[in-house]
């Protein structure tokens, strides 16, 4: 059940990847489930084109839950989609 609720998760990541966003916030607390079949990702509020490139203010901010921001992230480049797979990722663990 653990793995079908990940595997739809990851479903819908990759929708928002395909549709060209940065999801900028997921966590385990913006992730729903029904507890038979499926898992959903929400709080899409923070959500950006992936081929904008922030202003110089909104790339000092850092969104999100601190264990699941990239590394890469916290060194100051920008968030990208691969920042999400990161969330995703510890998520996983």
């Amino acid at each position: 059940r653990k793995l079908w609720s990940l595997r739809s998760i990851a479903v819908g990541l990759e929708v928002i990847h395909k549709k060209g966003l940065i999801h900028h916030d997921f966590y385990c607390g913006n992730i729903l489930s029904d507890f038979v079949e499926y898992s959903f990702i929400t709080d899409l509020g923070l959500c950006q084109p992936a081929n904008v490139k922030p202003s110089q203010n909104s790339n000092k901010k850092i969104y999100g839950v601190l264990p699941y921001v990239a590394p890469e992230v916290l060194r100051g480049n920008e968030y990208t989609q691969k920042s999400d797979i990161y969330g995703y990722g510890i998520h996983c663990i």
